[in-house]
């Protein structure tokens, strides 16, 4: 463990460099990583490394915004990085959410059962590697996992320190900075802090569980400041500790995320060895 927390400090200086913006505002993917990686059986390390061609945690933070940057000349994978549960509704139904199956959750599933298969080979695995470590914080980002006919939030105009934007950018980045600016450090100190017990209960479960559950937050949480206000015609101003308030939010799900994708990722390669 000593080793491995010394590879993640070595890695603070390598990645608060990068600066670009994505989903969870690359941060929080990087922090997601950080965390999974820490959480993974020593011979899934090994195995992880192995596909992505490089030492963890640096390999999987470095992957961790692949699926983001290669959207564009990929453009059939967008869907796969979300699913529209509709506000108002009690939860995930496949056939009206995930419709052929092109959602985060079907593609959770597609990408975990891809890795335990080795029968394909190392670059299709190592692909649907890539693959799973973004989704499954994408999962847990609230306003991936909710919609109210605003595109989980990104027409929701908002104005936050005088920074005009919208609700879904807030969440990918303002909560997640909110936390800190490395997300190394972060990533320590929220995995430092996850206790027995919760790692236990938040491994229970499967990913439309966990897509409920962001749609929870997303229905109780965040929505409800919006009931009544006419952002859909003027910007809506947040309050100025906004960021600051919801970040305990941020980073639960980011600690459920790196539990969960350590999960996957530990009954994948346990599968592809049998």
């Amino acid at each position: 463990m000593r080793i491995f927390t010394a590879a993640v400090i070595l890695a603070i200086s390598l990645f608060s460099r990068m600066t670009p913006a994505f989903a969870w505002g690359a941060e929080g993917h990087r922090i997601v990583a950080f965390i999974a990686a820490s959480e993974l059986a020593p011979q899934t390390q090994r195995e992880v490394s192995h596909l992505l061609g490089g030492p963890l945690p640096e390999a999987m933070v470095r992957v961790s915004t692949w699926a983001d940057q290669i959207r564009r000349e990929r453009p059939h994978t967008a869907s796969w990085h979300y699913v529209n549960i509709p506000l108002g509704s009690s939860g995930y139904v496949a056939a009206r959410d995930c419709p052929h199956g092109n959602c985060v959750v079907a593609q959770i599933l597609r990408d975990t059962r891809r890795i335990a298969d080795r029968r394909l080979t190392n670059a299709v695995r190592a692909q649907a590697l890539r693959f799973l470590i973004h989704f499954v914080a994408d999962e847990h980002q609230p306003l991936h996992a909710a919609n109210d006919h605003d595109r989980g939030g990104n027409e929701v105009h908002v104005v936050l320190n005088r920074r005009h934007t919208n609700l879904h950018a807030v969440w990918d980045d303002s909560v997640v900075r909110a936390l800190g600016r490395s997300p190394a450090r972060v990533a320590l100190r929220l995995e430092a802090s996850i206790t027995p017990r919760e790692r236990s209960r938040w491994q229970q479960g499967n990913p439309m569980m966990w897509a409920n559950g962001s749609f929870a937050i997303a229905s109780h949480d965040i929505y409800p400041l919006l009931h009544g206000r006419s952002y859909r015609y003027a910007p809506l101003i947040l309050p100025r500790d906004y960021a600051r308030r919801y970040a305990p939010i941020a980073a639960l799900q980011l600690q459920k995320a790196g539990v969960r994708l350590a999960l996957l990722l530990n009954r994948a390669f346990a599968a592809a060895r049998h």
